[in-house]
């Protein structure tokens, strides 16, 4: 069996909650907008540490819940959650203090370790590289 803080988690807050999503497969719909914007977001900047256009990924990854029914917080809207995340990635970029060589390689690493018997326990680091020259 695989464990993950991602499933651990959940269990700890709620059983029955885990259960229906990990045993029974429900699947909760996605209501909050910074949610899904920071997944987006995230997008962008490994396709910024690629040298593609993150701007251009962004949008594309946030134009697919244009309409959707999301929540909000106050003075939030679609397009100012994007103009905020466009100005995020430019800011970034100028400050150019993050390094990540080998993108394809150091982002998203998957990392297995062993526990007892057959079982495993799954982590996912978001990036290996430097910042400011310190790794």
């Amino acid at each position: 069996m695989v464990y993950s803080y991602t499933q651990i988690s959940p269990y700890l807050r709620c059983p029955r909650s885990y259960r229906f999503r990990y045993l029974d497969g429900w699947q909760e719909k996605e209501t909050s907008a910074a949610m899904v914007f920071g997944r987006c977001f995230e997008k962008a900047l490994g396709a910024y540490f690629c040298q593609e256009d993150s701007a251009v990924v962004l949008f594309k990854e946030w134009d697919a819940y244009h309409d959707a029914p999301f929540e909000f917080r106050k003075g939030e809207s679609w397009d100012r959650l994007f103009h905020q995340g466009v100005h995020l990635l430019e800011t970034f970029a100028r400050d150019n203090r993050v390094r990540i060589s080998s993108p394809k390689k150091n982002l998203q690493i998957k990392m297995l370790r062993a526990l007892s018997g057959e079982s495993e326990f799954v982590a996912y680091l978001d990036a290996l590289g430097e910042i400011d020259g310190q790794h």
